[in-house]
């Protein structure tokens, strides 16, 4: 157990890409900063199609160390000179504990670490705390990678004091799926986020310029769509385009209307596949967007079509700023949807908060968002549960107490 009246905490991300991980490494080195402890955050590039959150860890003062050699492909060469820069950086900072966020964070951090433990006293040696926000277990690698990627985090469980996941069902996957580490060592944390300005968003001036620069003209009877992410494999935009044709197939091109918020390296392919089945005016990219809050309020449905996923925050800030949700029943999804209230025949389940709808499957996707659209007050009375059960769920204070409650016991 950590003893000492200041605890020295080196918080390590690969890089600070928008997204949850990011969100929870600067809140957490934010908040964490005083009250008993020192943090040091670390991070490294942001690639040249992802959105970029580091400026964040500048304009709220964070102590922060850039690792300009920590990327997010895989280098044997590139990543043993991270591992030999951090090494250096853990020397000097002398950190109680080491505390990881994402896969790739996750391996060179406690590998560094583990090397200078071998040169600590059994009482003074760093501990290690790694949080899942995801995996990669699923959709990312081929089998074989996948098998050594498994082999690999099993070897570094047996090192690491704790590991966080941030779903019941994530750990289900991490302690029994994939064997990664007993039960005893994992503990559930769930995302702890700051709410209110999505749930209390009232910029008039905003939401107007959104739908005027977005969305005009808006046809009567249009229902309006947002999927928000990296444009990547893994996020499954090819899918939610195929829905789109078949919704403009099935109800003509102005019944639905969507916004595909974010960049990434399948930006050009999934601009060509808009024009070459005529979904220029349904389809709108807007890129990267720093103030997600009047695009939510804009929108009628949030929509998420990924392969893997641990806990979606666009999925919890859609249901803070009240608004249904239809996604892929894969990751944590589930257990942001709420109980299912029926198995509709089309093949997706009808929640409290939203539709499921079985992994890569356009056509009962677009079913799903053709019955959401047919079905306002429903829509509406799911986007209001979801909203209390956010607010109450992933409240940000909660995510302090439960983060602190474990480096003390360490």
């Amino acid at each position: 157990m950590v003893s000492e009246k200041t605890i020295r905490i080196l918080r390590l991300i690969a890089r600070l890409n928008i997204g949850g991980p990011a969100i929870q490494a600067i809140r957490l080195s934010e908040q964490l900063s005083g009250q008993g402890y020192e943090t040091l955050l670390v991070y490294g590039k942001v690639g040249p199609t992802e959105g970029d959150m580091s400026y964040l860890a500048d304009t709220k003062k964070l102590n922060f160390q850039v690792m300009a050699n920590l990327e997010r492909d895989i280098s044997l060469w590139t990543d043993l000179r991270a591992v030999i820069t951090l090494i250096r950086i853990i020397k000097k900072f002398d950190p109680h504990i080491i505390h990881t966020h994402t896969a790739k964070a996750g391996t060179i951090g406690r590998l560094a670490g583990i090397f200078c433990n071998l040169f600590k006293t059994k009482k003074s040696r760093i501990k290690f705390v790694h949080t899942f926000h995801g995996h990669v277990f699923s959709g990312y690698f081929s089998l074989s990678k996948t098998r050594l990627f498994i082999q690999i985090e099993r070897w570094l469980a047996r090192f690491t004091s704790r590991i966080i996941v941030i779903s019941p069902l994530q750990q289900e996957d991490i302690c029994r799926k994939y064997q990664i580490a007993r039960p005893s060592k994992t503990r559930i944390v769930p995302l702890g986020l700051d709410l209110r300005h999505f749930s209390e968003f009232k910029d008039k001036e905003m939401e107007q310029r959104v739908q005027a620069q977005y969305l005009a003209p808006l046809a009567e009877g249009l229902w309006t769509l947002g999927i928000i992410g990296r444009l990547t494999s893994i996020k499954n935009h090819h899918m939610f385009l195929q829905t789109m044709k078949l919704l403009k197939d099935q109800t003509g091109p102005v019944a639905f209307k969507s916004l595909i918020i974010g960049d990434g390296e399948l930006r050009e392919e999934l601009n060509r596949f808009v024009v070459d089945q005529g979904l220029s005016e349904s389809v709108v990219f807007t890129g990267w967007q720093r103030d997600l809050a009047p695009f939510y309020k804009v929108l009628d449905t949030i929509v998420l079509t990924s392969l893997n996923e641990g806990t979606p925050v666009t999925l919890i800030e859609a249901m803070a700023a009240r608004k249904s949700v239809v996604a892929t029943d894969v990751g944590g999804v589930r257990d942001l949807m709420g109980p299912v209230r029926e198995e509709h025949p089309d093949g997706f389940s009808v929640t409290r908060h939203g539709l499921l709808v079985p992994s890569d499957r356009a056509d009962i996707f677009s079913s799903a968002l053709r019955f959401m659209a047919d079905h306002h007050v429903l829509a509406a009375e799911m986007g209001q549960a979801a909203q209390k059960f956010v607010l109450e769920h992933f409240a940000e204070d909660r995510l302090i107490r439960d983060i602190q409650a474990i480096y003390r016991d360490l």
